[in-house]
């Protein structure tokens, strides 16, 4: 069980860490040099999270099936859906919305 809760830990650091990404080019779009908008605290800890979460992922290998993995794993989808019209303000679109239907059907479907 305790592994079940590191992959879906690192879901969410993984997510946290897209959104902050999301946020940051949102933020130098047209304003910072080139250099700036990849060597500056935001985007190096957003991958420094992106690497823990990958970290953790590999631990929580040993023990959850591999076939339940990838059906945590593209639930991060879903959360950076639901975070960047939350957090973000982002309107979704309708490519958006059939998107994350189609992963919520397909984890649906792997799991019967």
């Amino acid at each position: 069980m305790l592994c079940y809760s590191i992959a879906f830990v690192a879901v969410f650091i993984a997510t946290a860490s897209q959104i902050l990404l999301k946020q940051q080019a949102r933020d130098t779009l047209g304003k910072k040099s080139f250099v700036w908008k990849f060597l500056n605290p935001r985007v190096i800890i957003a991958y420094g999270s992106l690497f823990f979460s990958m970290a953790l992922n590999q631990i929580a290998l040993k023990q959850v099936p591999v076939s339940v993995i990838p059906c945590i794993n593209s639930t991060s989808f879903i959360w950076i859906f639901l975070f960047s019209y939350l957090i973000l303000k982002e309107r979704p679109s309708k490519k958006k919305i059939v998107g994350v239907i189609l992963i919520l059907l397909g984890n649906a479907i792997s799991r019967l």
